[in-house]
């Protein structure tokens, strides 16, 4: 009898662990889902949004630069861009134009979803070029705010893709 009591204690903290976990789980992913402001607006051409948003950044070289054959010749990372002190930021903004689609999604990332990531950093591999071609590129959150707001990437794909990064 004793067995059976241990037994279902075990199974009830078990039970309890589950829920709480995929409370906080879902809790954190709904604080995320609230933090990103993601807008999607069709367009026939996104080049008035892209020359506005480009006009603050006049004369910089960006932080991050790409081929436009991503995947043909090594990506260039300015690390010298970055101070000695890392600057708060508020957030990465990003545009980007499908030009399949027509459709110029505008995204706001809070800086502190980028920190949780440590120093694994952001990603910027590119998974589907041809074979051989094998771009490994990792920025993390603290070379951004050591480079400080400004022009964090202007990349136009051969097929007219288009990304704009920038931190404010």
């Amino acid at each position: 009898m004793a067995k059976k009591n241990w037994g279902l204690i075990i199974l009830g903290i078990v039970i309890f662990a589950v829920i709480v976990g995929a409370g906080v789980i879902g809790t954190f992913g709904y604080i995320v889902y609230r933090q990103m402001d993601v807008q999607t607006s069709d367009l026939a051409s996104p080049d008035e949004e892209f020359a506005k948003a480009l006009a603050k950044f006049e004369g910089q070289v960006p932080f991050i630069e790409l081929s436009a054959q991503f995947g043909e010749g090594a990506p260039v990372v300015h690390r010298e861009q970055m101070a000695g002190q890392a600057t708060p930021l508020a957030g990465l903004r990003v545009l980007v134009w499908d030009p399949h689609e027509k459709k110029l999604v505008r995204l706001t990332l809070p800086m502190w979803l980028l920190r949780l990531s440590g120093n694994r950093g952001v990603d910027l591999s590119n998974h589907d070029v041809p074979l051989g071609a094998n771009v490994r590129l990792q920025v993390t959150a603290e070379e951004i705010e050591r480079h400080g707001p400004g022009l964090i990437l202007d990349f136009t794909s051969s097929g007219r893709e288009r990304v704009l990064v920038w931190a404010e």
